[in-house]
């Protein structure tokens, strides 16, 4: 019986070496790819957060722009009534430090008579932009 167990080793291949290079290739291939996933995740993340930035850089543009066509009340004598004159604003506060929004504004009067005010708004934060309208009556 001793020597049939040596017979068996002689016999044996020594599947552990090739088995481990299997395993640690690839979990190296899997570290890889997580790698590649976070750092794409990380800069979608970014761009979102810029898009969200620029949108609210239009929309606060927009929103200067209608308090100089229809100022309140109280400060009507001060903006000196419908300026339409195209601005550009530039940001400084906490969430929209850095971006700016460019602003237009058309007046078109309807065979009614009815004018109507197009405010076109373009806020860019890095290397996005995002554009709104704002149609109002006046």
């Amino acid at each position: 019986m001793l020597t049939r167990k040596i017979r068996t080793r002689g016999k044996q291949q020594g599947i552990g070496l090739p088995a481990a290079i299997f395993i640690i290739t690839t979990m190296a291939l899997i570290a890889v790819a997580i790698n590649v996933l976070v750092r794409e995740n990380a800069e979608t993340f970014e761009e979102e957060v810029n898009l969200a930035r620029a949108f609210y850089a239009a929309e606060s543009g927009a929103g200067f722009m209608m308090n100089r066509i229809f100022p309140p009340e109280a400060y009507s004598a001060y903006l000196l009534g419908s300026n339409c004159a195209a601005r550009t604003y530039t940001f400084t506060a906490v969430g929209l430090n850095a971006c700016t929004a460019v602003v237009s504004c058309s007046t078109i009067t309807d065979s009614g008579g009815i004018e109507y005010n197009t405010i076109d708004s373009t806020g860019s934060c890095g290397d996005v932009e995002r554009t709104i309208q704002v149609r109002a009556v006046k």
